[in-house]
Protein backbone atom coordinates (compact mmCIF):
# COMPACT_ATOMS: atom_id res chain seq x y z
CA UNK A 1 0.00 0.00 0.00
CA UNK A 2 1.27 3.44 -0.96
CA UNK A 3 1.77 6.21 1.60
CA UNK A 4 0.91 9.67 0.29
CA UNK A 5 0.86 12.97 2.14
CA UNK A 6 0.51 16.52 0.86
CA UNK A 7 1.54 19.42 3.03
CA UNK A 8 0.33 22.88 2.11
CA UNK A 9 1.93 25.99 3.50
CA UNK A 10 -0.59 28.49 4.76
CA UNK A 11 1.24 31.70 4.03
CA UNK A 12 -1.46 34.04 2.71
CA UNK A 13 0.48 37.04 3.99
CA UNK A 14 3.29 36.24 1.55
CA UNK A 15 0.84 36.08 -1.35
CA UNK A 16 -0.80 39.37 -0.34
CA UNK A 17 2.60 41.07 -0.06
CA UNK A 18 3.58 39.71 -3.48
CA UNK A 19 0.38 41.07 -5.01
CA UNK A 20 0.99 44.44 -3.37
CA UNK A 21 4.52 44.49 -4.81
CA UNK A 22 3.11 43.69 -8.24
CA UNK A 23 0.62 46.54 -7.92
CA UNK A 24 3.43 48.91 -6.91
CA UNK A 25 5.57 47.76 -9.83
CA UNK A 26 2.77 48.38 -12.30
CA UNK A 27 2.60 52.01 -11.17
CA UNK A 28 6.34 52.66 -11.63
CA UNK A 29 7.58 54.15 -14.86
CA UNK A 30 11.35 53.74 -15.24
CA UNK A 31 11.89 50.33 -13.64
CA UNK A 32 8.41 49.08 -14.46
CA UNK A 33 9.24 46.61 -17.28
CA UNK A 34 12.17 44.99 -15.45
CA UNK A 35 10.31 44.67 -12.16
CA UNK A 36 7.16 43.50 -13.93
CA UNK A 37 9.02 40.63 -15.58
CA UNK A 38 10.65 39.75 -12.24
CA UNK A 39 7.26 39.77 -10.52
CA UNK A 40 5.71 37.63 -13.23
CA UNK A 41 8.38 35.02 -12.52
CA UNK A 42 8.41 35.35 -8.72
CA UNK A 43 4.69 35.21 -8.00
CA UNK A 44 4.08 31.82 -9.71
CA UNK A 45 7.12 30.46 -7.86
CA UNK A 46 5.45 31.39 -4.57
CA UNK A 47 2.53 29.16 -5.51
CA UNK A 48 4.76 26.27 -6.67
CA UNK A 49 6.70 26.18 -3.41
CA UNK A 50 3.67 26.18 -1.09
CA UNK A 51 2.69 22.52 -1.69
CA UNK A 52 4.86 19.43 -1.14
CA UNK A 53 3.58 15.93 -1.87
CA UNK A 54 5.51 12.95 -0.55
CA UNK A 55 4.82 9.45 -1.88
CA UNK A 56 6.33 6.27 -0.48
CA UNK A 57 5.71 3.74 -3.24
CA UNK A 58 6.77 0.17 -3.90
CA UNK A 59 10.14 1.12 -5.38
CA UNK A 60 10.91 4.69 -4.36
CA UNK A 61 10.30 7.67 -2.10
CA UNK A 62 9.42 10.81 -4.01
CA UNK A 63 8.90 14.43 -3.01
CA UNK A 64 7.38 16.91 -5.44
CA UNK A 65 6.44 20.56 -5.23
CA UNK A 66 3.33 22.12 -6.70
CA UNK A 67 1.80 19.97 -9.42
CA UNK A 68 4.75 17.59 -9.57
CA UNK A 69 7.70 19.78 -10.44
CA UNK A 70 10.36 20.05 -9.20
CA UNK A 71 10.47 16.41 -8.09
CA UNK A 72 13.08 14.18 -6.49
CA UNK A 73 12.78 10.40 -6.36
CA UNK A 74 15.04 8.07 -4.39
CA UNK A 75 15.00 4.32 -4.88
CA UNK A 76 14.59 2.27 -1.70
CA UNK A 77 17.84 0.43 -2.51
CA UNK A 78 19.77 3.72 -2.17
CA UNK A 79 18.53 4.42 1.38
CA UNK A 80 20.86 3.45 4.23
CA UNK A 81 18.98 4.98 7.16
CA UNK A 82 15.88 7.01 8.01
CA UNK A 83 15.43 9.36 10.98
CA UNK A 84 13.02 12.03 12.15
CA UNK A 85 14.91 15.30 12.57
CA UNK A 86 14.20 18.90 13.46
CA UNK A 87 15.52 21.66 11.22
CA UNK A 88 16.69 24.98 12.52
CA UNK A 89 14.86 28.12 11.46
CA UNK A 90 17.66 29.14 9.09
CA UNK A 91 17.19 26.01 6.96
CA UNK A 92 14.18 27.81 5.50
CA UNK A 93 11.69 26.60 2.90
CA UNK A 94 11.90 25.51 -0.71
CA UNK A 95 14.81 23.57 -2.14
CA UNK A 96 17.77 24.02 0.16
CA UNK A 97 21.32 22.78 0.30
CA UNK A 98 22.15 21.60 3.80
CA UNK A 99 25.31 20.20 5.32
CA UNK A 100 25.91 16.93 3.51
CA UNK A 101 22.97 17.09 1.12
CA UNK A 102 19.72 18.82 0.23
CA UNK A 103 16.22 19.41 1.56
CA UNK A 104 12.68 19.96 0.26
CA UNK A 105 10.43 21.85 2.66
CA UNK A 106 7.33 24.08 2.52
CA UNK A 107 6.64 24.84 6.17
CA UNK A 108 7.64 24.04 9.73
CA UNK A 109 10.78 22.59 11.23
CA UNK A 110 10.08 18.84 11.27
CA UNK A 111 11.60 16.60 8.63
CA UNK A 112 12.63 13.06 7.80
CA UNK A 113 16.26 12.61 6.87
CA UNK A 114 17.30 9.90 4.44
CA UNK A 115 20.98 8.94 4.42
CA UNK A 116 21.90 7.50 1.04
CA UNK A 117 24.54 4.97 -0.02
CA UNK A 118 26.56 7.85 -1.47
CA UNK A 119 26.78 9.38 2.02
CA UNK A 120 24.59 12.31 0.99
CA UNK A 121 21.52 13.30 2.98
CA UNK A 122 18.07 14.21 1.71
CA UNK A 123 15.61 15.83 4.09
CA UNK A 124 11.89 15.96 3.43
CA UNK A 125 10.00 18.56 5.44
CA UNK A 126 6.74 17.23 6.84
CA UNK A 127 4.16 17.94 9.50
CA UNK A 128 3.90 14.14 10.03
CA UNK A 129 7.52 13.02 10.59
CA UNK A 130 6.74 9.87 12.57
CA UNK A 131 4.19 8.61 10.02
CA UNK A 132 6.53 9.28 7.08
CA UNK A 133 9.51 7.64 8.82
CA UNK A 134 7.38 4.59 9.68
CA UNK A 135 6.06 4.29 6.12
CA UNK A 136 9.59 4.37 4.70
CA UNK A 137 10.85 1.87 7.27
CA UNK A 138 7.99 -0.52 6.43
CA UNK A 139 8.93 -0.35 2.73
CA UNK A 140 12.57 -0.94 3.59
CA UNK A 141 11.60 -3.93 5.74
CA UNK A 142 12.92 -2.32 8.92
CA UNK A 143 9.72 -1.93 10.88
Amino acid sequence: MEYRHTQVSRRPVVVVVALLILAAVLTMESLGPVLLIGSLVAIPMLFVFTRLTVVVGAEEVSAAFGRGWPRRAIRHAEIVSVASVRNTWWHGWGIRYISGGSMYNVAGLDAVELVLESGKKFRIGTDQPDELRSAINVRLGIG
